[in-house]
């Protein structure tokens, strides 16, 4: 499972010390989503919004253990060793995974594979099968939402079949992306792709955390451009717009596959 740290999306320090729990308590996988339709489905937005509502609730930062978006991306919010503060009865022995979507809102392939990567990832971790649950099992709401409380009762099943693989990252769009933001036709360009690039730069310490916005804007073009330089690379092969040789190596480091 590829994993976006807190680190990497900007995460603000625990207000408080959030209690540990060790993997042998864990018994259950929950899922929730948004409530009302979420403000942003993409991007390292997604977890700062839910953050900003659980810090306003009083709590010490993102109650969920992991969020996906809508483009596949799982963030860290408590992570495997912190108790959370998603359902009560449930915060200590079930790891809370909250997906960007809403109303009924169906989840997209790809956060449905998300989610299921770190599924399977927990079953991995603890050495046992959990429980596949969604928020209403354990409490009187409407969480996770219908569509996707629905998946929870198919029994998660992986969009497409088959294994877990690297996220994907298209040059070609990528590349758009890059040329395009500020944009010339008034409508950015938006491609999930970029968020993964920007959590290896921010990884990589050359991209502040609050540039990662999910956008190719000018801070992410100068932090890639330290990358191409980086890797030997000068002049106009280092202006910031990714290359296949300079996008390879980045993926190879950061686990995503690189497509035309």
């Amino acid at each position: 499972m590829d994993l976006i740290t807190r680190a990497a999306w900007g995460a603000k320090p625990w207000q408080g010390t959030p209690r540990s729990v060790s993997l042998s308590e864990r018994t259950t996988v929950m899922m929730h989503y948004h409530g009302d339709p979420p403000p942003y489905s993409t991007g390292v937005r997604v977890p700062r919004e839910v953050e900003a509502i659980h810090l306003a609730n009083g709590w010490a930062g993102v109650g969920y253990n992991f969020l996906v978006d809508q483009a596949g991306a799982v963030y860290e919010g408590r992570g495997w060793g912190l108790v959370g503060a998603h359902c009560p009865g449930y915060n200590r022995t079930g790891f809370g995974v909250y997906v960007a979507v809403g109303g009924s809102q169906k989840p997209s392939d790809a956060a449905l594979r998300s989610a299921r990567d770190v599924y399977d990832e927990a079953c991995r971790r603890t050495g046992r099968t959990l429980a596949k649950k969604g928020h209403r099992d354990g409490l009187a709401t409407k969480c996770p939402g219908d569509p996707l409380y629905a998946w929870v009762r198919d029994g998660m099943p992986r969009p497409g079949g088959g294994s877990p693989g690297r996220p994907t990252v298209s040059l070609s769009r990528l590349i758009a992306a890059a040329r395009n933001d500020p944009p010339r036709s008034g409508t950015p360009v938006s491609y999930s792709g970029v968020a993964t690039v920007e959590a290896a730069l921010v990884d990589e310490g050359l991209l502040a955390s609050r540039y990662a916005d999910g956008h190719f804007g000018t801070a992410t073009v100068a932090a890639y451009a330290a990358w191409q330089r980086r890797l030997g690379f000068t002049g106009p092969d280092a202006d910031g717009i990714p290359g296949r040789t300079s996008l390879t190596r980045l993926g190879d480091k950061y686990r995503f596959t690189v497509t035309d």
